[in-house]
């Protein structure tokens, strides 16, 4: 969970084992369900930790905090620029965005950069149908 299409190795070679992976979450999003992984005890572990130690908010009240401040800026007749580096996280936001929309009613067009974006939600439509 986290990338559609990412992966975690497992490589065994005698009695030793190594668990190879990037960025993974371990708690379901819209968009992907949780990683998951048989149950193994490596030799090493390979693996992308940039919140490994951060304590946060729950996701629930983020987002609600998130979503208030943007109605509040669109009220306001402003505009929302958010930069978004990763590909999970814009598809993300797109999905959380829509269903605020739908669910409030909400009319302001919602644009995002094209490219892997646009490509990744392409393809999660394409089976989420």
């Amino acid at each position: 969970g986290h990338v559609l299409g990412a992966a975690m190795f497992q490589v065994r070679a005698g009695h030793q084992s190594i668990v190879y992976t990037g960025d993974y979450n371990m708690t379901p999003d819209r968009h992907l369900g949780s990683a998951w992984i048989d149950k193994c005890r490596p030799d090493l572990l390979i693996t992308e930790s940039t919140y490994a130690t951060t304590i946060r908010d729950s996701k629930r009240c983020r987002e609600r905090d998130f979503l208030k401040k943007i109605h509040e800026c669109m009220e306001r007749e402003g505009k929302v620029l958010i930069p978004v580096f990763a590909l999970g996280r814009a598809q993300e936001l797109c999905i959380l965005l829509e269903s605020f929309w739908e669910r409030m009613n909400l009319k302001y067009p919602i644009y995002f950069s094209t490219g892997l974006t646009e490509k990744a939600n392409h393809y999660y439509k394409l089976f989420i149908s």
